[in-house]
């Protein structure tokens, strides 16, 4: 079984919203809708994530299964370089691009407001501006 078939298994009712890529209800928590994202990689690995806000250990640890579970058994030696694939569609790294900026402007116009920002903000803060390096780089990657 592959590590994909393996994982949606054992899922609630798992939904392919397109090829390689599902969304469930989330096992590590009461969901009420699917919140959880399920995708397989070029490569056969499995990528979860839970947009209520679980970390992928436990909803591993939910299903049963080790995170050496997401992965297919390595078949190349040991150093190889790996494929970098993109990971998100140009329609989906182009809406994860506006929600990020959108957060941006929203803080920086609270910022000259006045408001102070919070630990919790300036940590977002960090994570979208993180999200959006990644996607400048893979923008880099494709078309270079």
């Amino acid at each position: 079984m592959t590590p994909i078939e393996n994982t949606l298994s054992r899922l609630e009712k798992p939904r392919q919203r397109q090829p390689g890529q599902w969304s469930a209800r989330c096992p590590a928590h009461p969901d009420k809708s699917p919140s959880l994202s399920i995708r397989e990689t070029p490569d056969g690995a499995v990528l979860l994530h839970c947009f209520g806000g679980c970390e992928t250990a436990e909803i591993v640890a939910s299903l049963g299964l080790e995170l050496s579970d997401l992965f297919p058994p390595r078949d190349k030696p040991t150093g190889t370089p790996k494929k970098i694939a993109n990971l998100l569609t140009a329609g989906q790294a182009l809406e994860l691009l506006a929600t990020e900026t959108l957060f941006v402007a929203v803080a920086i116009g609270n910022f000259f407001h006045g408001m102070t920002l919070t630990q919790v903000d300036i940590d977002r803060l960090t994570t979208a501006a993180g999200r959006i390096a990644l996607l400048r780089d893979q923008t880099r990657r494709t078309h270079s």
